[in-house]
């Protein structure tokens, strides 16, 4: 059995009904020049080939989102082939997805980095989450490769000398608006306890933003901090008086917590977790997920006007053809391959200095949102994110409230329903 960053065998992945392929090299051409057995038909068809690759978590901790990171991928490439590829100055480039699994650990994620620029990528993909985006940033930087980022939040991920395109609303801007939101539901609510593991960068960084905006909102806000989940239980138990809950903890940590929560019938009235925005988090919890919040960086009922590319619904159908539940792992790498598309449609020589300038000159809006970065190290400005409560079992954006859907509620006496 391969392990991770070992070659898989190669599969014909429109023929598997499972959400996440097993392979790692697909070559993705227009579903009219595939017959029944999979094979590849090229007839009177001339195009040269673009190779995208990446490094993706299809096992360990990160592998739930992985998984959506890659359906993401899958789904844009169908979606671009379909069509006959990418458009270039001179003709159309098929496009050729390249990706190893990581395991979720950042060594892999490096060496698979590596192995990725050394089999000639022509866009470099980051993985899923903070901790193995540092670790391909540090390769990509050291060969002098651009690296697209959807998968890494954490604000540091941007300093480390490397040209990166970032995709997402940064870390420290994650929880910012929650004090907003949190008031809005209660005007009384005083006291705001967040949790993160101590070890973690981007927990640090969401947490710091919090706490700013609470402060500056009157409220007493302080943190508590672990290092294994086993801790979360002691520090629910020490919980007194508190009104509103945050915590940016792995999704498996964060499900954690709002078990304790939920067996401590704690009269909370606003509890954000960065758990909650997976519709995984709806199975994990069963009955109990009612009135948890989240920040996201896309819901499919956001429907931006584009400038260019696919509406949300669109996105939302295709990912949802893959197999996945549409989540933001999902649409954040789909918007990563569609702006980088464009980039090289907009762009004379397929190099890297010239994607860079024409990343970074870039203001525009995609079905993901609006996409501006810093150009001084390519940290994303433009896009902001949206808050959803968990309600009747559907995820409902509650803010902005230009983009709600429906009016934040209460939480309710946490526990009260659950035997």
């Amino acid at each position: 059995m391969s392990g991770p960053g070992q070659p898989r065998s190669l599969s014909a992945i429109r023929r598997r009904p499972r959400p996440y392929p097993e392979v790692s090299l697909a070559f993705l051409y227009p579903t009219s020049y595939i017959t029944s057995a999979g094979k590849t038909l090229l007839r009177n068809f001339v195009a040269t080939e673009v190779t995208f690759g990446a490094s993706v978590s299809l096992s360990g901790k990160y592998a739930l989102q992985g998984k959506q990171a890659l359906a993401g991928m899958l789904a844009w490439a169908s979606a671009t082939n379909d069509v006959g590829g990418i458009q270039g100055r001179q003709n159309r480039a098929l496009v050729r997805l390249l990706y190893h699994d990581d395991g979720s650990n950042s060594a892999t994620a490096a060496r698979n980095t590596k192995r990725l620029i050394q089999e000639g990528v022509q866009i470099l993909l980051g993985p899923y989450s903070s901790e193995l985006m540092i670790a391909a940033v540090s390769v990509a930087a050291q060969r002098g490769r651009l690296i697209w980022n959807h998968g890494g939040a954490s604000d540091g991920v941007h300093r480390l000398g490397a040209h990166i395109v970032g995709i997402l609303t940064s870390a420290s801007r994650y929880f910012t608006e929650f004090p907003s939101l949190a008031l809005r539901i209660n005007p009384q609510g005083r006291s705001l306890v967040c949790f993160y593991h101590a070890g973690s960068n981007f927990g640090r960084k969401v947490v710091q933003g919090a706490l700013v905006a609470a402060r500056q909102l009157g409220m007493g806000a302080t943190t508590r901090t672990y290092r294994s989940s086993e801790a979360i239980p002691r520090l629910i138990q020490e919980l007194k008086e508190v009104d509103f809950v945050l915590s940016a903890g792995s999704f498996q940590d964060d499900v954690c917590l709002a078990h304790e929560l939920l067996q401590r019938r704690l009269p909370i009235v606003a509890c954000g977790l960065v758990a909650a925005g997976m519709t995984e988090f709806r199975y994990a919890l069963g009955d109990g997920h009612e009135g948890f919040l989240a920040p996201s960086q896309w819901e499919p009922s956001v429907r931006p006007q584009v400038d260019f590319g696919p509406q949300s619904s669109e996105v939302a159908a295709r990912i949802a053809a893959q197999g996945v539940a549409v989540d933001y792992p999902a649409a954040q790498a789909y918007a990563a391959c569609l702006l980088a598309q464009h980039c090289l449609e907009q762009t004379e020589d397929w190099d890297d200095s010239n994607v860079w300038r024409t990343a970074w000159q870039l203001d525009c809006t995609t079905f993901f949102g609006r996409f501006k970065i810093d150009p001084s190290n390519g940290l994303q400005t433009g896009h902001h994110m949206v808050w959803l409560q968990w309600q009747k079992g559907e995820k409902a954006i509650v803010w902005p409230t230009e983009y709600a859907g429906a009016n934040p509620l209460p939480f309710r006496q946490v526990g009260e329903e659950i035997d």
